[in-house]
């Protein structure tokens, strides 16, 4: 009787789609060249970001939709789990582990641009509430 090895077929790793623009790789590799500790700080901003530009959002619509009593946290959490999120996608796209070579990819130009556009909302928003007194 033959033995049969019981291992699963492996799904095939998807390849790294590589920034082609030489101007964006150029501006890809100047993230990835920036000192550790940098992009650590770049990677919490985004994030904070994301929290404060969701919350007044989610806010709305749990208000309008799905007040109870008993759940006042949950639009709390919601807001903080998109910056956990995104906290998490920038330190492996950008930050990675010690001595950890992270090749240039395009995913990396999205989260600069997602988290660029996080913070100049959370600043319009900011502006906005200055102006009317509410900040």
């Amino acid at each position: 009787m033959s033995r049969r090895s019981h291992t699963r077929p492996t799904a095939p790793e998807r390849p790294v789609q590589p920034v082609r623009d030489p101007a964006l790789l150029r501006l890809v590799r100047s993230i990835l060249g920036l000192p550790r500790l940098a992009r650590v700080i770049m990677v919490a901003v985004f994030a904070l970001a994301v929290t404060f530009a969701l919350s007044p959002m989610v806010d709305v619509v749990y208000l309008h939709y799905f007040y109870d009593d008993s759940t006042v946290i949950i639009p709390s959490l919601i807001s903080a789990g998109a910056g956990l999120l995104m906290y998490m996608l920038g330190w492996v796209l950008i930050v990675g582990t010690v001595d950890e070579e992270i090749p240039a990819r395009l995913a990396i130009l999205w989260y600069g641009g997602l988290g660029s556009l996080a913070v100049i909302l959370v600043l319009i928003m900011l502006m906005i509430g200055w102006v009317n007194g509410n900040a």
